[in-house]
């Protein structure tokens, strides 16, 4: 699944792919989530290890940990960027005209 995001930075993009993820496990009555990024930043603000400088991504994290906090367990681990081709071609999609 994807779907056409418009301009956005990097980091938001990927809130907002985990996000939207997020509420589609919920939608689907999921108890248990074991997410996977190439973005380590994101990882690691998630799982508490980083502060979020920018303002404009607080509310987003802030989102991710309320929704993380509605499964029995939730994880969320970081891979590689070049073991990440199918996530790359899914963004690659939602980025073209």
């Amino acid at each position: 699944m994807s779907e056409h995001i418009g301009k956005s930075t990097n980091n938001r993009t990927e809130y907002r792919a985990l996000i939207q993820g997020l509420e589609l496990a919920s939608e689907k009555g999921c108890t248990e989530v074991e997410a996977r990024g190439d973005s380590e930043v994101i990882v690691k603000q998630v799982r508490g290890e980083y502060g979020v400088n920018g303002p404009a991504l607080r509310p987003l994290r802030d989102r991710v940990q309320e929704l993380a906090d509605e499964f029995k367990q939730f994880e969320i681990q970081h891979i590689p960027r070049e073991e990440n081709w199918e996530t790359d071609d899914l963004v690659d999609q939602a980025f073209s005209d």
